[in-house]
């Protein structure tokens, strides 16, 4: 199956079958146009493109199915925190992050797919960093806005353009956002606050060090140059 025909035949009914479970679960007007706000802004861009279609962008996009369903999840709830159906679902679609990983590694991956790949691992974290907002205050949104802010950013700034060099410690601090942003709406959290706020807190002071310490080196490099 050709790159094309896989987006007809498995992405877009994947993304479709969320759409129709996220109307069922929050059947409100407005929630359904921020389901397919989420949606387009996840995938439309890598729907389109003209790159060859992997594995891992299968999987990508399943992901992206799961991430439309737990913000219907988030918009159907009144209540404090997150519901632990929107967190298992949100844990199942953390733990996918790591799975299309491997199976890009294993079969091969594209530009198009990694760039698909970070664009909803980013889409997810604003998601989860807004979902907060009621619950312990706007600074929840730092992690969420860090990535769009970066990219706004360098715009401007040719150099934040560079190609940075691999990191095992950028990994792992992007990993564990979701995580720690998932943990501080639980009700775990919401009954014991120090809990959600330790979490919200790690996820803000990690994410900061991380893009501080590349945009330095983006910096240096170019007084280098």
């Amino acid at each position: 199956m050709n790159g094309l025909a896989r987006r007809l035949f498995l992405a877009l009914p994947i993304l479709t079958s969320a759409l129709v479970i996220a109307w069922l679960l929050s059947p409100r007007l407005m929630d359904g146009l921020i389901c397919v706000l989420v949606t387009v802004i996840g995938s439309a861009r890598s729907l389109l493109r003209r790159d060859s279609w992997t594995s891992a962008d299968d999987l990508t996009t399943l992901r992206l199915g799961f991430i439309v369903i737990v913000t219907a999840l988030f918009l159907a709830d009144d209540g404090p925190g997150f519901t632990w159906t929107a967190v298992v679902l949100g844990a199942t679609a953390l733990a996918m992050d790591g799975l299309d990983g491997k199976i890009a590694r294993s079969t091969g991956s594209t530009r198009a797919g990694a760039l698909y790949d970070e664009a909803v691992d980013a889409l997810f974290i604003l998601i989860l960093s807004m979902g907060l907002v009621p619950l312990w205050g706007p600074w929840c949104l730092i992690p969420g806005l860090m990535y769009y802010a970066f990219h706004l950013m360098s715009a401007f700034r040719p150099t934040w353009r560079r190609q940075l060099p691999k990191s095992l410690s950028r990994r792992v601090i992007a990993a564990a956002q979701g995580i720690l942003l998932l943990a501080a709406g639980t009700p775990i959290a919401v009954a014991i606050p120090a809990f959600g706020v330790l979490c919200v807190a790690a996820a803000v002071v990690s994410v900061l060090y991380s893009f501080g310490r590349d945009i330095l080196w983006l910096e240096r490099r170019r007084a280098a140059s």
